[in-house]
């Protein structure tokens, strides 16, 4: 559904994106994660068609956003500061909305309307930001445009709004095929919610990866041994990171389960549990490994 081929895109001539390319299938939601300044919303920018990169492409449906009217008839691009025009209703913005995307469903409108006891006739300016948010969500999932761009879309919602619409988001993307690209920088909350990943950092893909293999990609281990050892005693293990306190070591290395635990076990060790990082701790471990961290107590010490 989602093609990206060596997008590399400028911005007042620094380069934000560079050589980027991934592949997103159709129904697939795919989560966007990254440090600040990555280029999340400049990809989605790209990927909608508002900007045009300087080398690559994108193809929507095998169509590029930038160049065909059609292939943005196709996607439905929720930007991270949504804008409505002064005296709009929710009702009014879907009228204007169902008059260019053919996909849009009024039914749908009206039952996330009622299902968020929203006011579709009331003014969107009198609403407080969150629900501001809520209704611009309701428009977005309304328009059931077989792709959806989400920019930090769940931001400023309470804990029970952000549940309902990431349900019905779920079950819209499963019944209807919807392929959905979302940035946030909330990764307890992709883990549970995509199928796929993509770590920006610099401009840059860090990792793309289906959710399950990201979770399974770095363990978290905890060993000790009876003899004396040390780091030097995990030769051929890639260790991403490793602390230890009296007789207990814990690791953060890179491989299978499987392997990792037959390798272990050939060196007899009296302590072993292995468990899989969060997503928050497996970007923390790769952002780091890339010399992106930031250590506040140093830059106290040297004032």
């Amino acid at each position: 559904m989602i093609e990206i081929n060596a997008l590399t895109k400028k911005l007042d001539g620094r380069t934000i994106l560079e050589g980027i390319s991934t592949h997103i299938e159709e129904g697939t939601i795919c989560g966007l994660v990254g440090s600040n300044g990555a280029g999340k919303s400049t990809l989605l920018r790209c990927v909608s068609g508002v900007y045009h990169p300087e080398e690559g492409e994108v193809r929507i449906a095998g169509s590029r956003p930038d160049l065909s009217e059609e292939a943005r008839e196709k996607l439905f691009f929720l930007a991270d500061e949504a804008w409505f025009p002064e005296g709009s209703s929710a009702k009014s913005m879907a009228a204007f909305y169902a008059s260019y995307y053919p996909s849009f469903s009024t039914e749908c409108f009206e039952k996330l309307c009622k299902g968020m006891q929203l006011d579709p006739k009331k003014r969107l300016s009198s609403f407080s930001k969150g629900m501001r948010r809520q209704a611009a969500m309701v428009l977005a999932l309304s328009a059931r445009t077989p792709c959806l761009l989400l920019d930090e879309s769940f931001d400023g919602l309470d804990p029970i709004a952000r549940k309902a619409l990431r349900q019905f988001l779920c079950a819209e993307a499963a019944e209807h095929g919807i392929t959905v690209l979302i940035s946030s920088h909330s990764l307890r909350e992709l883990q549970d919610l995509c199928d796929q990943l993509l770590f920006l950092h610099r401009g840059q893909i860090l990792l793309d990866q289906k959710t399950d293999d990201v979770k399974s990609s770095l363990l978290k281990l905890q060993v000790a041994f009876a003899d004396e050892y040390d780091r030097s005693s995990f030769e051929g293990f890639e260790i991403v990171q490793f602390e230890k306190n009296g007789k207990v070591a814990n690791l953060i290395v890179r491989g299978s389960e499987e392997h990792i635990r037959e390798q272990l076990a050939k060196k007899n060790p009296v302590l072993l549990e292995i468990m899989p990082l969060t997503l928050e701790e497996t970007f923390t471990c790769e952002a780091e490994a890339l010399g992106y961290s930031f250590d506040l107590t140093e830059a106290e010490n040297n004032e």
